[in-house]
């Protein structure tokens, strides 16, 4: 796909060639011919041929042809795709007009865009209020010319200059990835009218003058000017931006008189799409499906073809996590600006926060704006059949480009590193370590992404939030009537009574959301993490929950746009964690929790919980100097005894009810390059299905993984060596 002739070079002599079917139009046979038509059969040299004057016009931005309804038909890419024809090639249409053409759209513009225009309006953009384009004209601004488009809702629309600016636009929305006939006419006397599939869709008297606008070209698929993403959360912190149509256009006609309905309801029943548009239904990207081998591989994850373009990368940007006898992924997309998601087994995805900041100039400042991902970057640091480390590193950054707490005098913002430890069993680690010369922010916020063509409502049960605690008791909230109050301490609450009492190990750390599948995601945090609802930014007359698409895949210049159609990939959040910040070295802050998917009650995730925030004690025998539990890598590390015998390892795990073991993790320094044999309790394991290693290469020796499929709440006895 590309801007420089998708279909090879031809000569704008073959013009007339190109055009010849469209004199078996009946119109044109009862007299009214259009004054211009683009068939798109053809793009040479980035021009467009059209097929009345013989002339062509320029195409700029990324684009491709596929089967049209006739012929070919020319693909927009909702960014950067525009036609332009020069103005004085443009004929006088003051007397009355129609347009028509067909449309199949992937998604609804950001705000409206044309199908074609020539006006002259000036938009306020003022980042002051939350208007959008054609009500946010500037008071002095011009009103000439016509707009014929799609809005942000899928309303079709004619917008002209008449004695002010008139808007008419249809109750009706189109419909997506479908072969579309729109039309508008208008005359001072008739008004405006508008059409979809050949019939009245909307109309408007509209008795004033029109005129065009003087020395204005003539635009199709991109507005005249960079215009605010429409509905969005804060003004202020939505910038205007270039955006086109999203979706593909064809035999697009402009008549100089008004035809009546008859004549359109003819024009769209000559011509019937023999095929649908080639707009597959677009899926966020997770890799291939089901159970695949533990471990990362680079990957180029596609989105869909005028998507994928846009992006300045070459192979394997992305990253993926597979395990063993399980569909659960995990996946770092750049249309997530690598913010990792679970994937369930249903591609339902679930994200989280990054390291976020907010401020009355910039709005939010967080990963989600970072939409080119130029401060953002993943790397594989290990991969091995024990454990996986995945690092994603990320500057907060605004819509307007700034960022969060910057030294005045070093010039440093703040930076962070993640660093994400996975497990064969299915469960990972995440510590997020802050840079700051300023003060801990917030690095958690339960968010579920929906696909294309879902709403929340898709993805979540409306009881979406269940919280448990050490002793395995769990309470469910649900958003049926209205969002839910999460306390950390108190009985009484909205839904029912809350089992959660103020003892040690009563208070809830363990978080299952509960999605509409098999698996569904969960989190376990640190003792005395406070949970909250996510109970703003709501619109409930839409949506039980917020509900937003300036993230995912999104490549607007906003912290925060409502959604207003299933059209894109959206977001939405259900409740804050707030696991407590570590003071770490060199000016750091961090935190650190677990995440995971299972099938099982959430009840039973309580043993896990123990294990890692009640570690059982590792009583080193011999071969080890000490050992010290690392709750954000999930792992003993075991230093070794210079002198002691090199290829054994003797310890004691002291697990009991409230300390148990399940899948424990040792790294032992400095073990070498060697085969590693495992006894647990005189009993000689199997490698691979009872344990697996793994070898990470030091500065001058490897580090040995060992990571055991084991569930107790018994002491256990490990002997590692590296004879049979």
């Amino acid at each position: 796909m590309n801007s420089s002739s998708p279909q090879g070079a031809a000569h704008k002599s073959l013009v007339p060639l190109i055009c010849t079917l469209a004199v078996s139009s009946p119109l044109w046979a009862q007299g009214a011919a259009p004054v211009l038509h683009w068939s798109f059969d053809r793009v040479a040299d980035a021009n467009v041929p059209e097929c009345v004057t013989g002339g062509a016009d320029t195409v700029t931005g990324k684009f491709r042809l596929i089967d049209g309804v006739r012929g070919k038909a020319i693909v927009m890419d909702g960014y950067t795709t525009c036609i332009h024809r020069k103005a004085q090639q443009v004929p006088n249409l003051e007397r009355g007009f129609t347009i028509e053409a067909w449309i199949a759209l992937g998604a609804y513009p950001w705000n409206w865009a044309p199908i074609a225009a020539q006006e002259n309006t000036v938009s306020m953009n003022s980042n002051r209020d939350k208007l959008s384009w054609p009500d946010d004209i500037a008071a002095d601004s011009p009103r000439e010319g016509f707009f014929f488009g799609v809005g942000p809702q899928g309303h079709l629309g004619l917008h002209l200059g008449a004695d002010g600016w008139r808007v008419c636009k249809t109750e009706r929305s189109i419909s997506l990835r479908a072969w579309t006939h729109v039309a508008a006419s208008y005359t001072p006397k008739r008004g405006i009218v508008l059409y979809i599939n050949g019939e009245q869709a909307a109309r408007m008297d509209c008795e004033g003058v029109f005129s065009m606008a003087a020395g204005e070209d003539l635009r199709m698929a991109m507005a005249r000017q960079k215009i605010e993403p429409s509905h969005p959360v804060r003004a202020f912190a939505t910038l205007p931006c270039w955006y086109a149509l999203d979706g593909v256009l064809d035999e697009l006609k402009i008549y100089d008189v008004c035809l009546d309905d008859k004549a359109i309801a003819e024009s769209s029943k000559a011509l019937q799409p023999a095929l649908a548009p080639d707009l597959p239904r677009r899926l966020m990207p997770s890799g291939p499906p089901g159970p695949g081998k533990f471990g990362a591989s680079y990957v180029n994850l596609s989105y869909h073809p005028e998507w994928d373009a846009l992006w300045r990368v070459s192979s394997d940007p992305d990253i993926v996590v597979q395990f063993d006898d399980s569909p659960i992924r995990v996946v770092f997309w750049r249309g997530t600006r690598y913010s990792p998601a679970w994937v369930m087994e249903n591609d339902l995805w679930m994200a989280d926060q990054s390291i976020e900041n907010f401020n009355g100039r910039d709005g939010c400042i967080e990963h989600m704006l970072d939409y080119y991902c130029r401060f953002s970057h993943v790397r594989i640091i290990e991969n091995t059949p024990a454990r996986v480390v995945v690092h994603w590193r990320y500057c907060p950054t605004s819509a307007n480009g700034n960022h969060s707490q910057v030294n005045p005098v070093s010039g440093w913002e703040d930076w962070v590193d993640e660093y994400y430890t996975f497990y064969p069993d299915q469960v990972g680690v995440r510590k997020v370590v802050l840079h700051t010369d300023g003060e801990a922010l917030w690095p958690e916020e339960v968010i579920g992404l929906c696909q294309p063509g879902q709403r929340p409502e898709d993805v979540v049960d409306l009881s979406a939030l269940t919280l448990v605690n050490l002793r395995g008791q769990a309470h469910t909230y649900t958003w049926a009537e209205r969002s839910p109050v999460i306390r950390k301490k108190g009985r009484w609450e909205r839904g029912g009574y809350i089992d959660f009492g103020d003892a040690p190990g009563e208070s809830p750390n363990i978080m299952m959301v509960n999605f509409k599948s098999t698996y569904k995601p969960f989190q376990i945090f640190e003792l005395d993490c406070n949970f909250s609802v996510f109970a703003h930014e709501h619109r409930k007359e839409v949506s039980h929950f917020p509900w937003w698409n300036h993230w995912p895949a999104a490549l607007i210049p906003s912290d925060g746009r409502y959604c207003q159609a299933a059209d894109r990939p959206s977001h939405f959040s259900l409740a804050w964690a707030t696991p407590n910040p570590h003071r770490g070295e060199n000016n750091t802050y961090y935190w650190t929790w677990i995440y995971g998917a299972t099938r099982d009650d959430p009840r039973t995730l309580a043993p896990l919980a123990k294990s890692w925030v009640q570690p059982p004690e590792l009583s080193l025998v011999s071969g080890g100097a000490s050992s010290r539990y690392d709750s954000t890598q999930r792992c003993y590390v075991v230093s070794r005894v210079k002198g002691a015998e090199q290829g054994k390892l003797e310890a004691t795990l002291k697990a009991d009810s409230e300390h148990p073991v399940v899948n424990p993790s040792l790294v032992i320094q400095d073990w070498g390059d060697r085969p590693a044999h495992l006894i647990v309790n005189n009993e000689r394991m199997i490698p691979g299905s009872d344990f697996r290693t793994g070898y990470v290469r030091r500065v001058n020796d490897y580090d040995l993984v060992l990571w055991l499929r084991m569930k107790s709440d018994r002491p256990i006895t490990i002997t590692l060596s590296t004879a049979p």
